[in-house]
């Protein structure tokens, strides 16, 4: 879990970079938009999915 958990702030990290460059006019502004939502997502989603309730056993 932590192994992917360093990738996405890994990838958050990047994808931050590359939006910025595309603010200087690199690159292309919504595919840094695109991959920051992405990376935002994927590790958000990993906090909100562990330690749920998965119901009792029968």
């Amino acid at each position: 879990m932590r192994f992917y958990l360093f990738i996405g702030v890994l990838f958050i990290v990047i994808s931050f970079v590359l939006f910025i460059m595309g603010l200087l006019k690199f690159l292309p502004i919504p595919i840094g938009s695109a991959l920051l939502f992405a990376s935002i997502l994927f590790t958000v989603s990993l906090f909100n999915s562990r330690n749920q309730f998965k119901g009792f056993n029968r």
